[in-house]
């Protein structure tokens, strides 16, 4: 089961409160939702340790949805779950890979100095998706750059007034202590208590297949991808740079929280959960996004757009969601599931490697 899918999908449905409520027998969606507040962090309160993911909408699952809205300044007792609710919980969810980046920051030595503009993209990125959540969207001309992972005077601004309101000295590129624990302290403000206990999983490191992919024309969200995927990415990133287009990630590899530590099957073998695809918009014309809406006109699309769509489609391995029998324009993967077998052997290296105590 796909970590967040089954609620999306239901959200495309009609009255998602028809399904997440206080007794509901919807225990698939109800599992979907209890997995992600314990991602989001609220195990404690979800009684993680004796329930798990049970597909019971009782008094735990109300109690983590109440504190996930307190955190978050909405109001709800937790009985159940609206539409503005769950796009809220998708929300927090999504930007889930940012905080990590974040948090890894926080985590690092800073007794040497370490500065914004000298930041790997993903990293100038990750923030640029905080402050445009924290209200600095004007000072980032985020409507018009989005998290484009580029150090330039307008993340320099909204630095500058995140720290100044907050009563921090800034020139807005010295990466301070006082000003990362601020982050994360806000961070703190919208997750629950438990939510950086998965972040050290959710990042490379030891022998984990999971990487985390900065290619010159990549920006967005961060790439989270299995290790045997990354020769794919820098073919994705090669056509990219012939097209002199962006690719501006917006959901990569998915977790799916195990039960009880068991790597268990999923409803369908989809490519994101084994770290073998991406969903994507592509930036173009100085900015310009193609996004969904857009990219379902292909071919009359502009022609930057159209050389590198046409790229993807003539690569003997590398498959568009365009192209699928029920279209998904913004997708691209490997096929790795046109191959049980080695999907299955992903899929538990790369799920067994983020999850908790894994």
């Amino acid at each position: 089961m796909e970590c967040s899918k089954l609620i999306e999908d239901a959200l495309k449905n009609g009255d998602i409160s028809t399904s997440l409520y206080q007794g509901s027998t919807n225990k698939e969606l109800i599992t979907d939702l209890q997995r992600i507040l314990f991602e989001l962090g609220f195990s404690k309160e979800l009684k993680w340790d004796k329930y798990q993911a049970d597909g019971d909408y009782g008094k735990a699952t109300s109690s983590a949805v109440a504190s996930f809205a307190d955190k978050n300044k909405y109001t709800s007792n937790g009985t159940k779950v609206t539409k503005r609710m769950a796009k809220l919980i998708l929300q927090r969810h999504d930007f889930l890979p940012d905080m990590y980046v974040l948090w890894s920051i926080y985590k690092s030595d800073f007794r040497t100095k370490k500065y914004f503009s000298k930041g790997s993209p993903m990293s100038i990125s990750a923030i640029q998706v905080f402050l445009n959540e924290l209200g600095y969207e004007d000072q980032l001309k985020f409507s018009k750059s989005g998290a484009d992972g580029l150090y330039g005077d307008n993340t320099r601004n909204a630095v500058i007034a995140y720290a100044n309101d907050n009563g921090i000295q800034s020139d807005g590129d010295l990466l301070t202590r006082p000003l990362v624990n601020l982050l994360i302290k806000h961070i703190n403000q919208f997750y629950g208590k438990n939510w950086s206990d998965l972040a050290s999983n959710n990042l490379p490191g030891g022998g984990s297949p999971l990487v985390l992919y900065q290619g010159s024309r990549f920006r967005g969200t961060p790439c989270r991808s299995d290790k045997k995927f990354v020769p794919m990415l820098e073919k994705i990133n090669a056509y990219a740079e012939q097209a002199e287009v962006f690719i501006y990630v917006t959901s990569s590899f998915r977790t799916t929280t195990n039960v009880q530590g068991a790597i268990v099957q999923p409803t369908s073998r989809s490519n994101h959960l084994a770290g073998h695809a991406i969903d994507m918009n592509i930036v173009y014309n100085n900015g310009r996004h193609a996004d969904s809406e857009y990219l379902a006109k292909y071919p009359s699309v502009a022609l930057p757009v159209k050389s590198f769509i046409k790229s993807i489609i003539d690569d003997p391995i590398l498959r568009w969601g365009g192209a699928f029998r029920v279209k998904d324009v913004v997708h691209i993967d490997d096929h790795l599931n046109g191959d049980a077998s080695a999907w299955d052997k992903r899929y538990k290296a790369m799920q067994g490697a983020v999850q908790l105590g894994k």
